[in-house]
């Protein structure tokens, strides 16, 4: 049984994927640049989405630069 991915980031994520997989570049760097911005704003607060596993953003991450979108 999978575990529900109920945080916008994991949201974002999936369709970041999705764009990487349909060799939409553009979609996938704007998406990219969502996520960063979704991962990000609340620094120093108590965050909705606290990660304790960044392997897929990481992962999000190599595959940008695989486009040629970092």
């Amino acid at each position: 049984m999978s575990v529900p991915r109920n945080r916008l980031s994991d949201r974002i994520l999936d369709a970041f994927n999705m764009a990487c997989d349909q060799d939409d570049r553009e979609v996938a760097r704007e998406l990219f640049r969502v996520l960063e911005i979704v991962l990000t704003r609340r620094a120093g607060q108590a965050d909705l989405d606290r990660r304790q596993d960044v392997t897929d953003i990481r992962a999000a991450s190599l595959r940008l630069e695989d486009l040629g979108g970092a």
